[in-house]
């Protein structure tokens, strides 16, 4: 097997993803995460400042970190799992592997051991269930839960 700067750097990403698990602060534990690979957007509003709240025991994809993207002040709660990856089976039985991009919006939150399954966008201001499994786009202010997670409630901003 040949070593290359590709191996090396999802050798380091993984580093970085087991060293983000240790007992932190929450809202810097991003900053690990970041070095990994994973990518944590700036606010669309200059005057927010960053701010990314990650639980313990969060499962990160370390196969294609880069292909995740987090909002500012997104809420991703203990346990939750976020894979770019699934595996689906052709007509003779073989695997096929697909992977996409996860995107995470602003001010969404995940609850307790959510389980990201497939390359899908989280819209703004939405929420997902504690223990939902997530398969599908969900749109901005939505609130969804289940498994695998279903559409239950669409609430309206106000400032």
């Amino acid at each position: 097997m040949k070593i290359g700067y590709k191996n090396t750097r999802k050798i380091i990403g993984y580093i970085w993803l087991r060293l983000s698990n240790m007992p932190m602060n929450r809202t810097k534990r991003w900053y690990f995460i970041k070095k990994a690979g994973v990518k944590f957007l700036p606010p669309s509003n200059p005057q927010e400042r960053h701010i990314y709240f990650i639980g313990t025991n969060v499962t990160w994809d370390s196969a294609h970190p880069e292909l995740i993207e987090v909002g500012n002040n997104a809420h991703i709660t203990n346990g939750c799992v976020i894979l770019t990856h699934y595996f689906t089976l052709d007509h003779r039985g073989w695997v096929n592997w697909h992977h996409g991009k996860v995107s995470i919006g602003e001010h969404v939150f995940l609850g307790t051991n959510t389980i990201i399954t497939k390359p899908v966008t989280i819209g703004h201001h939405s929420v997902v269930g504690a223990g939902s499994v997530v398969t599908k786009d969900i749109p901005p202010c939505e609130i969804w839960g289940g498994v695998p997670a279903k559409f239950i409630k669409k609430f309206e901003i106000t400032e």
